[in-house]
């Protein structure tokens, strides 16, 4: 696991061989706060694996949360079911597999904007 630092102090865990991002709350807190802003130049920089390769792991299901060691079972996000998140009930470590990160965020700016544009028309 590498150390990325995100936002206001908040590293994330990037897995070195499948590219998946494991982060606490606060951190996954700071990046939600700032989408627009992070990472200032790049997204690859924060979750720089393809969907193409985290959608190979979605078949994974016996992960082992990297903070506690402890099983962490799957948890869909409303409205995305495409996306597939491994949360550890322990520890509070959310593990992203690789490009999901940032499908969420854009779909979340994307949600965002379309909530806005509406209440402007």
């Amino acid at each position: 696991m590498t150390l990325v630092p995100v936002a206001h102090g908040a590293q994330v865990e990037r897995c070195d061989r499948c590219h998946g991002i494991a982060c606490n709350d606060h951190a996954l807190s700071a990046l939600q706060r700032h989408w627009f802003l992070w990472p200032k130049a790049d997204p690859r920089t924060v979750d720089p694996g393809s969907p193409r390769e985290g959608r190979r792991w979605d078949t994974v299901t016996d992960v082992a949360c990297p903070g506690c060691g402890r099983a962490m079972p799957v948890v869909e996000v409303s409205g995305q079911e495409h996306i597939r998140l491994d949360r550890c009930a322990a520890c509070g470590l959310t593990f992203f597999d690789a490009g999901e990160m940032t499908d969420l965020r854009f779909q979340t700016l994307a949600d965002t904007l379309r909530r806005l544009l509406k209440r402007l028309s």
